[in-house]
């Protein structure tokens, strides 16, 4: 089908060319480059791969023959790893390779003038040919790509001749057994040139021509992995000669296509499709001016996308290879020129992320070249940062090179010396004693102008060493102001290292009011004596919470958060409590769902606690022991001593106040609530938590349940 509705899309994505975004943008760096000659004949690079350690296969023809050659990742050749397959025919042209799980190399094209496909299957560094298979349909049978599955079975795909062209795929066993075969005829000329998988999808993509021939329109044709079509057949028309040579897909199994569109003169073409090719996300062009052909295209684990062609712009015969962001936001570009014909044939990223592109290059004879560009920086690790010190931190990532420079948005954190070793920085890092604990964003720049921001890799601690027996206090900053933790003498009978990190609250804790502290011990993970923490919050994280109903928690992996006996102070915005466990996240926090010596809604110790909160739980109207009690309808707190004042919050599991009071209890010490929230409204069936403190007693936390 021809998608005639994307017409006017593709017009207004035209324009905004990216040419000048592309001149604009940071050059690749290069890494490594190499050139095979072969001697006297043309040897021309079609296509490569790379394996799991990063050694670098092409394939291409030398004269009339299958050439293929095995490079380190350093693009150093292998010695005698190279195959060369002769026929003693001629038009022998290799369209594609692919290495398989155990190591195995094979090689697709076409031989005899495209009379019929041929793979070849060699062990690892072309040792031996293991096996080979051959098809024919009798007429015109072009081999274009080949690719393996997670089975090492073998996909071939091209055309083949039954009247017009078709698409033509084949699938064999890893001893190229034909497994099955799918010819895909829209009833025009069918053209396939690459494919890839999409899961367990296989992706054909190519050409179809239209209106008598005379309008070439790119093709994708979907299959499952035993080569059954899976409609649709996507069609791309943008009115001129469109063809696609290369496809890949992302991490998020979305389909990249780079196709040659035909204006005033053919342009690079780039289409993104949904995993399922109904919906073209995005597209873009690139127009130098002159003649831009591309050929590959291939995607990182960033997701962002590279294709490869050449241009004659602003000389004949170029490579040219331009880097987008998944949303095609062109990012970097490069070019090569050795001063005749050069032209890009084929693209791969390692899994490093970095681009190998290789072609032909016209000196006396056209010869293999290969080139290697440095990956986009990007970093996947930082060490902590210790405040108050001066220590060396490894930084790990993706494109960083010996000169890259590492910064950091707080200008309080000083760098000195740095190293590079094998894709890692250690740098020398000194955050002053004022730097506040937390993220600090981490900006790493190559010298091309790429760069990679973080804010949530580097991340700043405070730590500090106690002297056996003795008493000392740990200040640090954070977002709110200080935080401190009191050290009473004889904690901790050796020398321990107290260590202060933030921590934010998780996703789905609606308890953690701000940031909270994670404070570690070394040797020890218990005090002796109780250390004391003070925390602070802010009224913004509340919502209708009360600041009075705030308590210090630890985080326990088994329950929850755990309430302490704390002290707030409304006017410091501070929140203080005991603590011995040294190896626990701490926080400020709402209501939570344990807490005291006896538990949600069970006997606690201090004087003005309640004892007993009833019924529990409250069913209204069910006429037995759950129902109103002798002191009328609603929930009793008692226990809150004869006459004795009291405060009560009472709030939702969502941290929403119900109900707050501050009143004087009876002569018997309790207090009736009517069970409607402060606005008058029937509380609703649910779980609720209320937190209670009468006169000068320790705070109680607690829990019961509506039903009606």
């Amino acid at each position: 089908m021809r998608h005639a509705t994307l017409k006017p899309l593709l017009t207004a994505l035209l324009a905004a060319c990216c040419a000048a975004a592309a001149q604009a943008a940071p050059e690749m760096i290069v890494l490594a480059s190499a050139t095979y000659d072969s001697g006297a004949l043309s040897d021309v690079a079609t296509a490569l791969t790379v394996d799991a350690a990063g050694n670098i296969f092409v394939t291409g023809n030398s004269g009339n023959d299958f050439l293929s050659v095995k490079y380190s990742k350093t693009l150093a050749l292998t010695v005698g790893a190279a195959s060369l397959y002769a026929n003693g025919g001629s038009g022998n042209i290799p369209g594609g390779i692919a290495v398989d799980g155990l190591g195995n190399i094979v090689v697709a094209g076409s031989e005899n003038s495209a009379a019929n496909y041929v793979t070849l299957k060699y062990s690892a560094n072309f040792g031996a040919l293991l096996s080979s298979a051959a098809y024919s349909g009798g007429v015109e049978d072009k081999a274009n790509a080949v690719i393996t599955d997670d089975q090492n079975n073998i996909y071939v795909t091209g055309y083949s001749n039954n009247g017009t062209d078709d698409f033509y795929t084949i699938k064999y066993s890893p001893a190229l057994n034909q497994v099955s075969s799918a010819a895909y005829d829209s009833g025009d000329l069918d053209q396939a040139n690459a494919l890839t998988f999409n899961g367990d999808y296989l992706i054909v993509a190519g050409l179809t021509k239209t209106d008598g021939g005379t309008n070439d329109n790119v093709r994708l044709v979907r299959y499952d992995k035993n080569l059954n079509y899976l409609p649709p057949a996507v069609s791309f028309d943008s009115g001129g000669g469109d063809v696609a040579y290369g496809v890949a897909s992302d991490a998020q199994g979305n389909i990249i296509v780079a196709a040659r569109r035909v204006g005033a003169t053919p342009d690079f073409l780039t289409l993104k499709y949904d995993s399922t090719l109904t919906t073209l996300i995005s597209s873009a062009v690139y127009d130098s001016g002159g003649v831009d052909w591309p050929k590959g295209v291939a995607v990182d684990s960033s997701g962002n996308i590279i294709v490869t062609g050449h241009t004659n712009f602003p000389a004949a015969g170029n490579f040219l290879t331009i880097k987008y962001d998944s949303s095609l936001n062109v990012l970097s570009t490069a070019a090569y020129d050795g001063g005749q014909a050069d032209i890009s044939n084929a693209v791969i990223v390692d899994a490093e992320d970095n681009v190998i592109v290789a072609g032909q290059s016209y000196t006396a004879t056209d010869n293999y070249f290969v080139v290697k560009y440095n990956a986009s920086p990007k970093l996947t690790a930082v060490d902590e940062l210790y405040i108050g010190e001066t220590s060396n931190v490894n930084i790990i990532g993706r494109g960083l090179l010996p000169d890259t420079a590492v910064s950091f948005s707080d200008t309080l954190i000083s760098t000195g010396a740095a190293s590079y070793n094998s894709g890692q920085i250690t740098l020398q890092v000194a955050p002053a004693p004022s730097v506040i604990l937390g993220f600090t964003t981490i900006t790493v720049t190559n010298s091309n102008g790429e760069y990679y921001t973080s804010a949530s890799l580097a991340r700043t601690r405070l730590r500090q060493s106690i002297p056996a027996a003795q008493a000392a206090t740990i200040s640090a900053m954070m977002k709110l102001g200080q935080v401190t933790v009191s050290v009473p003498a004889n904690s901790f009978a050796l020398q321990e290292t107290i260590t202060l990190s933030p921590e934010t609250a998780a996703a789905g804790d609606i308890q953690q009011a701000g940031e909270g502290l994670f404070i570690a011990g070394n040797p020890s993970t218990t005090s002796l004596q109780n250390l004391t923490v003070t925390l602070r919050y802010s009224v913004a994280d509340l919502g209708d919470y009360p600041e009075a109903a705030l308590s210090l928690g630890y985080y326990d992996t088994a329950s929850g958060w755990v309430a302490l006996p704390s002290t707030v102070n409304t006017a410091a915005k501070t929140v203080t409590a005991p603590a011995k466990a040294a190896n626990n996240k701490y926080a400020v926090i709402k209501a939570v769902s344990s807490g005291g010596g006896g538990g949600i809604g069970g006997p606690g110790g201090g004087s003005g606690i309640p004892a007993k909160v009833y019924p529990n739980p409250y069913r209204p109207g069910s006429g037995g022991n759950f129902d109103d009690s002798t002191l009328g309808a609603g929930i009793v707190f008692a226990g809150l001593g004869a006459g004795g004042s009291f405060n009560l919050t009472i709030v939702d599991l969502a941290g929403q106040l119900i109900h707050q009071k501050s009143g004087t209890a009876d002569s018997e010490g309790r207090y009736l609530w009517d069970t409607k929230s402060d606005s008058g409204a029937e509380t609703a069936t649910g779980v609720y938590i209320y937190f209670v403190k009468g006169g000068s007693g320790e705070p109680r936390k607690g829990k019961f349940s509506i039903i009606r």
